[in-house]
């Protein structure tokens, strides 16, 4: 019997947990302790400043620029990182041996292409890691 009981009561805290859980979400979601998830940066403005229309339309424009503007440095940004990556791949195969810079071109290049990494801006690689490059022979 006593093992009985300690499910019940097992279950009836579990229960009584659930319940409380549920109450106190509910009670800071009403008072605004918590947020409705997903519910954007506008509708939350919009229902806390008690906005007119004039300032949900300005404010809209605003933010809608804003995230445009956000974007393109965003974009410009990863162009300029990849462009600084290449960059030092050129000049790391450059203090290499023309013997060194074939395997370079194979190991360290290509794999970087193969993900993808390389198409993620207009430049690509630079001149002659597709292929070794022509290089006189080293005496």
């Amino acid at each position: 019997m006593p093992a009985r009981s300690n499910l019940w009561l097992g279950l009836l805290v579990g229960v009584s947990g659930l319940l409380m859980g549920f109450a106190v979400s509910t009670l800071a979601y009403r008072y605004r302790v918590l947020h409705v998830p997903g519910q954007s940066i506008m509708e939350r403005m919009n229902r806390d400043l008690q906005l007119t229309p004039a300032q949900r339309d300005r404010i809209g424009d605003i933010l809608r620029e804003s995230r445009f503007k956000v974007r393109q440095s965003q974009v410009e940004f990863q162009h300029r990182r990849h462009e600084l990556f290449w960059q030092a791949l050129g000049q790391v195969r450059e203090a290499l041996t023309p013997e060194q810079q074939q395997k370079f071109d194979r190991d360290f290049t290509q794999p970087w292409e193969r993900r993808g990494h390389a198409g993620e801006h207009q430049h690509g690689p630079p001149e002659g890691f597709e292929e070794p490059m022509e290089t006189p022979p080293q005496k």
